[in-house]
């Protein structure tokens, strides 16, 4: 008789590496500009942009379901925002589970480019090439062989040999991005209008990955479609910041639509580069099916922390008694310091 993380690792292995898989994602999707699109790589204003992230959920049912991601990327030759210019960025993600930290690990490299079309209006096309990989810790595991009568002794023979580091596989992934943005010139007080659509593509190769198995399985391309914006009420601090979501992989749908309302706060200084400059958002956004998800971000000067929770509402809430997944994001742009404004992008 094997224990109940075994079962569970073999169940999580089967849905990982047949057709109904599904990539990991993260509730915070603003906050995840590589995971969702590579044409948005060096796509904002500044010099440097790097994202760290970190989701727990379904600690309901013991050892919870981790994610860990970062990413960096940045414009290359990006003289004036009327010229084309480059975008290059680097992206992995780790994702985790259960007591044997079953999971997949991805790093993706992507590179875009950048076409103004208009005063407010540029499009960019953009490629990403990535290695993952799945894998398990299967020693933290015990096994009905390792049962002595009495409890379960890791000393013994277990008498199990799997492979546990399946063979690396290349990613491929596209997308494109349109963005509208009504001002060139950025500062506190400003009434700006921006927002941008994306469709991107991943897994365009189609790439073949096996776990526990000697059977190939191809991972099902997946496609994404988002929108998000901001939205200044003239003569006021405060902002409506839209977004959605849509996502489809295999027979799996997803799509959360939101709304954020932001606040801006304090005074900047267009000339010395002094700026006490900040921001608070708050909303929700709404899984279709699945869970509502408060959102609270804190942004001053070049940083931005978000804080989210899944409050799970599906069928499944019996068990979970509505616990879903608490997520925290960092973000860290190097902003221009002689005129700067806030901005969720």
């Amino acid at each position: 008789m094997v224990r109940v993380q075994v079962i569970l690792l073999v169940f999580l292995a089967l849905l990982c590496s047949g057709v109904n898989a599904q990539d990991v994602h993260f509730s915070q999707f603003s906050q995840t500009p590589q995971l969702i699109n590579p044409a948005a790589a060096g796509v904002f204003t500044g010099k440097f942009r790097g994202f760290l992230n970190y989701r727990t959920q379904w600690g309901a049912f013991g050892n919870p379901y981790t994610t860990y991601a970062a990413s960096l990327d940045f414009p290359i030759s990006k003289v004036s925002s009327k010229q084309a210019y480059f975008g290059m960025g680097a992206s992995f993600y780790k994702d985790v589970a259960g007591a044997a930290d079953f999971g997949n690990f991805l790093g993706a490299l992507s590179v875009s480019s950048v076409l103004p079309v208009g005063d407010n209006h540029s499009v960019s096309l953009g490629l990403q090439g990535g290695f993952g990989q799945y894998s398990a810790n299967l020693a933290r595991l015990t096994w009905g062989s390792q049962f002595n009568g009495t409890e379960f002794d890791t000393e013994l023979n277990s008498f199990e040999t799997f492979n546990q580091q399946a063979p690396k596989y290349f990613d491929l992934g596209a997308g494109v991005l349109y963005e509208f943005r009504n001002s060139s010139v950025e500062f506190l007080g400003s009434d700006v209008s921006s927002f941008n659509v994306g469709i991107s593509g991943y897994h365009l190769n189609k790439p073949k990955q096996h776990f526990l198995s000697a059977t190939e399985d191809e991972i099902p391309m997946k496609f994404i479609a988002q929108f998000s914006g901001t939205f200044d009420v003239r003569g006021t601090k405060l902002a409506l910041v839209p977004s959605m979501f849509y996502a489809i992989q295999g027979p799996y749908r997803e799509t959360t639509p939101g709304m954020l309302f932001k606040i801006r706060m304090g005074n900047s200084t267009k000339y010395t580069g002094f700026f006490k400059e900040g921001a608070v958002y708050f909303g929700a956004h709404y899984r279709l099916k699945d869970a509502i998800i408060p959102e609270l971000y804190l942004e001053f000067t070049d940083y931005m922390i978000g804080v989210s929770y899944d409050y799970n509402n599906s069928d499944l809430s019996s068990v979970t008694g509505g616990n879903g997944g608490l997520e925290i994001s960092f973000r860290y742009i190097n902003k221009p310091k002689a005129i700067q404004r806030s901005s969720f992008n």
